[in-house]
């Protein structure tokens, strides 16, 4: 991680779970910071904190980017602060667990809105001065379920599908750019994500669950050494690498076992 020292990092969903964790990793590092989220109040008191910590600056932009247009908005102000974003960590989302037509079509819509619209439009706008620099850092959050279908998680599961394939592309696209990207496919996770969905992990599958700071480091590590996707944890990299030998059709059967 030590090739991201003193770099500016831009991280979205910046006031809880995985952008939380790697805002604390990066400030660590000296990385002036740059936390966007829609929850004001967290983001302030997390700036006052690692400023105090760790001496550095840190901006606060309060931004819901599930809105149409808001990407640009961001971009914008960035631009008008004068910030120079090197690593760009698209990190907000959200799910809802359960069967699709059992969730209103505007929850769908919000989330395909924040992680496919805006998602791509971020890494278009900042990837832009990345390669006028000839130097820059795009991390995409996508899931395990990027690998396979996702009963109950139908939408987020097509979602994270897309911000796999998205960095995977964007790899050769860029990399004659020097900007790295990378994917960050992590499993279950210790975040505030399962409480919002309205999942249930319990008995056995407890167990799977990985901290969300053993995620962040191996997204950031990742990212430092310019591979293209990661899964953190050996119990989901073992599970991965059997999927190529599952037919598709039973991979969404056991898509729907480990999505109850």
């Amino acid at each position: 991680m030590n090739r991201l020292t003193g770099k500016t990092a831009l991280i979205t969903g910046a006031s809880s779970g995985i952008g939380e964790t790697m805002a604390r990793q990066l400030a660590a590092l000296n990385c002036p910071l740059v936390l966007v989220a829609r929850r004001t109040e967290r983001l302030e008191s997390l700036k006052l904190e690692l400023e105090q910590k760790h001496s550095i600056k840190v901006t606060t932009i309060s931004i819901d980017l599930s809105v149409a247009g808001s990407a640009q908005s961001l971009y914008d102000q960035c631009q008008q602060q004068q910030l120079q974003i090197d690593i760009l960590i698209n990190n907000a989302g959200f799910a809802k667990h359960g069967y699709m037509l059992d969730i209103p079509l505007e929850t769908h819509q919000e989330m395909m809105q924040l992680m496919v619209t805006t998602l791509t439009e971020l890494t278009y706008l900042f990837s832009q001065d990345m390669r006028q620099r000839k130097e820059g850092y795009v991390l995409l959050v996508s899931s395990l379920l990027g690998f396979l279908p996702g009963p109950q998680f139908a939408t987020y599961s097509a979602i994270k599908a897309y911000a796999l394939n998205l960095a995977d592309s964007l790899v050769r696209e860029f990399q004659q750019d020097n900007v790295r990207i990378t994917a960050l496919c992590p499993g279950g996770t210790a975040t505030e994500f399962m409480d919002v969905s309205g999942q249930k992990i319990d008995g056995i599958r407890n167990l799977a669950i990985m901290s969300s700071e053993s995620v962040s480091r191996a997204g950031l590590t990742a990212l430092a050494k310019g591979k293209g996707n990661v899964v953190p944890g050996l119990l989901y990299k073992l599970s991965v690498f059997g999927l190529r030998f599952v037919p598709r059709n039973l991979q969404a059967v056991f898509g729907e076992l480990a999505t109850k």
